[in-house]
């Protein structure tokens, strides 16, 4: 019995560490290039908030392509379809090394976020199909965990090669990553292909999304996502150009700082399935509220890179409680398929992200970094007020 279990636990593990690859390559992809903003803007001749777009470009694609991805992922394998989107991100990461102007820089995002857009959806929905019910937070978390750590190391790494070579190394270089990345996939990733006879109804993608979004858990944990998506990825998106412009690191010293965002998703990851069962969904949402409240106040009243530091360990500690159990409660939506349930929760948290991140670079505009963080934790209030009021399993 402690065989099979151990076993069933090595295979599960196994999973995670390959999609847990793929997943880390597409959130690097995205937030690299926070603390390279500032000179892309100077190269570029136009400043950090309207480069900003960029952020943008990406998150939109990534956060409406989901619940298409994991729709289909729903009908065909998807262990192909993850080899597929994964090419793709690596050959739209590329093209945004060299060109010249902000319009062609923002149409390789958005292309390269139409195809990175599949890969946390589809991958969830193979953890959903694959590891038993009672177990899925654990593995979600450790994949999320997985997932974000490429987030923060992302920014290390964009800062260091920015800073000793050029931001279009960095992209050179991410680009490199995600072409291995796709080698293991193809590798090591066996095909899941099963036949499965759906009528028209089920084969009829806007309806199929109806039903989801309209199902009393949908109603709850879909705008949840989009809301937290909005709060939490609008926080993150100019905290490397605020550690550069007003606590004057240099984007070494920004893309450190900000890596530690990925060890606490790491860690948080790892932990944050077990506390769920302890406490509750519910109160692990609120908990992650209370990390992202916390960050809001902390960057707004003091400005020291101590403080700074961590506040960026309690975002990621707050988005990893809130991403992985709306990722877990989005099971539960549709058993049977997975894979558009998980892409949903993507819309949301991702684009809601874009739209967070475009409103904070409006914010900066008008009324600079203080306003981004006073205006994001009076919303933080709110929708935590709000959660309070919602009943969750």
């Amino acid at each position: 019995m402690n065989t099979t279990i151990n076993n069933s636990n090595l295979k599960y593990n196994n999973l995670i560490l390959i999609l847990g690859l793929a997943g880390f390559v597409s959130a690097a992809d995205n937030w690299f290039v926070s603390p390279a903003l500032q000179p892309i803007a100077s190269e570029l001749s136009i400043s950090v908030s309207t480069a900003g777009i960029i952020l943008t470009s990406y998150m939109i694609p990534y956060g409406v392509m989901q619940p298409v991805y994991g729709f289909f992922s729903d009908r065909w394998s998807k262990a192909s379809v993850l080899k597929i989107i994964v090419g793709g991100l690596a050959i739209g990461t590329a093209g945004s090394a060299f060109v010249r102007a902000l319009p062609l820089l923002c149409l390789f995002r958005i292309i390269t976020g139409f195809f990175a857009a599949g890969i946390i959806a589809v991958s969830l929905g193979l953890i959903g199909d694959t590891i038993p019910k009672l177990e899925r937070q654990i593995y979600v978390g450790r994949f999320m965990g997985i997932v974000f750590l490429g987030q923060g190391l992302s920014a290390g790494l964009g800062g260091l090669i920015t800073k000793y070579i050029s931001w279009r190394g960095a992209f050179v270089f991410f680009a490199v990553v995600a072409a291995i990345s796709d080698i293991i996939l193809i590798k090591g990733l066996s095909s899941d292909s099963k036949k499965i006879s759906f009528n028209c109804k089920q084969n009829n993608f806007f309806l199929q999304t109806k039903i989801a979004i309209c199902t009393p858990a949908g109603r709850k944990i879909f705008p949840l996502a989009l809301i937290s998506g909005f709060l939490l990825l609008g926080l993150y998106s100019y905290l490397g150009s605020f550690l550069h412009d007003v606590m004057h690191l240099d984007y070494l010293e920004c893309g450190v700082l900000i890596m530690f965002y990925g060890f606490a998703c790491l860690i948080g990851g790892t932990k944050v399935g077990k506390l769920s069962k302890r406490y509750g969904k519910k109160n692990i949402i609120l908990l992650g509220e209370g990390f992202a409240l916390i960050t809001a106040l902390s960057l707004y009243f003091f400005h020291y890179w101590e403080i700074a530091l961590v506040a960026t360990v309690f975002l990621g500690f707050g988005y990893i409680c809130i991403q992985s159990t709306l990722a877990t409660l989005a099971f539960d939506v549709n058993p049977e398929n997975t894979g558009l349930p998980s892409g949903l929760i993507g819309l949301g948290l991702f684009g809601g992200g874009g739209l967070g991140s475009l409103f904070s670079g409006w914010l900066l505009s008008i009324d600079g970094y203080e306003a981004i963080w006073i205006v994001f934790a009076s919303f933080i209030v709110v929708i935590s007020l709000i959660t309070l009021k919602i009943k969750l399993n």
